[in-house]
Parts: structure tokens; C-alpha cells; sequence
């Protein structure tokens, strides 16, 4: 189990995945779409006595600009759609988060985690389910249009789009028959409406829609969804809710 320091602010949902975690001494450890290395970094943090290599992989370096990082942490830049440069059973634990719903080939992704884990190794991957996702505020079909909307539209930098990965991905995994596997869900819950929770954070995101031209959602009806979510958080009636689906593979 994780070692908790007071100085590390851990979200809920990092806790819900340090709890899941059993690392041997020298521990190996690769995150497959790391993107800044937060989650990377976070393990070190959680398991600083257990580890002895941290990779990052990611499509590309954007998300490595202006990261604090040191050694055993390595980042380097990977298209994880295809066979990975790395070399059979060589990492006690892959963690990959909002990955499997952006491949086409998921069959083929879960293989390469099987290769490059060591036998008895584990595997997590997290996704979220993004059409469970909650706001609370008075115009329910403009917000269930806008998350909605979100959810299945492709961004161009995706091979693929399943709005339903989280509840899908259990099945990904144990049909392939090659781990022993465990599923969990953790939901993401706030009752405040400010910058630097999940909530304002994917808010935000969704603009997007409207920004780019999407057709999806238009410029007012964006600004019509975040006055929905100010004036529910005005009001004391604020909630938002973020189901993530964990998988936890033991490698057979």
C-alpha cells in the first residue's frame, strides 16, 4: 500500500488507485499516455522506496514542457496505437488513464501491455464513462446537450471515440483471457464551482465546441451552460459528479 505523506495533495481519485497498488522492491513502472507526468510523478511520490524506473510515454513532447522532474523518471515520446519499442517483461506495473477509448485497435494496445509486463505483473487502466457524467443547474437539456455533445465528438487528434469506455474497457481486458482482472469505480464528487476543480476544470474543456466549430454546440448556448453552473453554485445547488472506471489486470 501507499505511503502517505502530508505534504503530497493527492486528489480522491489518486488514493482510490494508490490503494490498488502493490509494487515490489525496485520496481519497474511505465505510464502508457502520461501526458505531463502527473500521475508518474504521483507514484513516486506515493512509493518513493519501491521504485527504480519511471517511463512516461506520450504521442507527443507537448505535455513535457516546463516538467519538474529528476531521475528514475524518464519521458519519452511513443504512438501507443502501435507495436511499443519495448522490450518483452520489462515493467512490474503499466498505468494508463483516458487511453483506450482514443485507439481504434484496443485489442492490439492490451497485447503490448501483456508483452512488456513481467509475469504476475499488474496492469490499471482508468477511464472515465463520459456520458455518466453530472452538472446540476435549471436548463437540463442544454447541459445534458452540451456533456452529451462532448462525449462523441471526435477531436482530431484521437484515432477513435467510445463515450462508453469506462463501462467497456472491464470487458476489453478479461476477454482477452491473459490477466486475472478486477473492476472498481470511483466517482469524482464537488459541491463548488471554482477554478481548479475537476468541475470549472472540464467546464471549460467543453468549450471547445463551441471554439472550434464544431456544430455541436453553439457560442451562446456555451455561455448559457456556464451561467447554468455559476448560478447553481450562487445558489448553493451545485454538484458535479465524474465517474471513473478502474481496472486492475494481473498478468496470468
Amino acid at each position: 500500500m501507499f505511503k502517505s505523506k502530508e505534504k503530497i495533495n493527492h486528489s480522491s481519485l489518486n488514493r482510490a488507485i494508490y490503494d490498488l497498488i502493490e509494487l515490489p522492491d525496485n520496481a519497474a513502472i511505465i505510464d502508457l499516455g502520461c501526458r505531463d507526468a502527473g500521475f508518474l510523478t504521483g507514484f513516486l511520490d506515493a512509493f518513493p522506496d519501491k521504485i527504480k524506473t519511471a517511463v512516461g510515454a506520450d504521442i507527443t513532447d507537448k505535455g513535457f514542457k516546463n516538467i519538474k522532474y529528476k531521475k528514475p523518471v524518464e519521458l519519452k515520446i511513443m504512438d501507443c496505437s502501435k507495436p511499443l519499442p519495448l522490450p518483452d517483461s520489462s515493467f512490474d506495473f503499466v498505468f494508463t488513464k483516458d487511453m483506450l477509448e482514443c485507439l481504434k485497435d484496443k485489442e492490439a494496445f492490451i497485447k503490448e501491455i501483456y508483452r512488456i509486463l513481467k509475469k504476475g505483473g499488474t496492469v490499471i487502466s482508468v477511464n472515465c464513462d463520459w456520458d455518466s457524467i453530472v452538472y446540476n443547474g435549471e436548463d437540463k437539456e442544454l447541459i445534458s446537450k452540451a456533456l452529451h455533445a462532448y462525449a462523441v465528438t471526435k477531436q482530431g487528434w484521437m484515432d477513435d471515440l467510445d463515450s462508453w469506455i469506462g463501462r467497456r474497457q472491464f470487458g476489453f481486458f478479461n476477454k482477452s483471457g491473459l490477466f486475472s482482472s478486477e473492476a472498481y469505480v470511483h466517482s469524482v464528487v464537488e459541491t463548488e464551482y471554482r477554478e481548479g476543480f475537476f468541475g470549472y476544470d472540464f467546464s471549460r474543456h467543453i468549450g471547445w465546441l463551441s471554439q472550434e466549430n464544431t456544430g455541436a454546440l453553439t457560442e451562446d448556448e456555451y455561455k448559457a451552460f456556464i451561467g447554468n453552473l455559476q448560478k447553481a453554485d450562487d445558489c448553493g445547488e451545485y454538484i458535479f459528479s465524474k465517474p471513473y472506471y478502474i481496472y486492475k489486470g494481473i498478468k496470468k
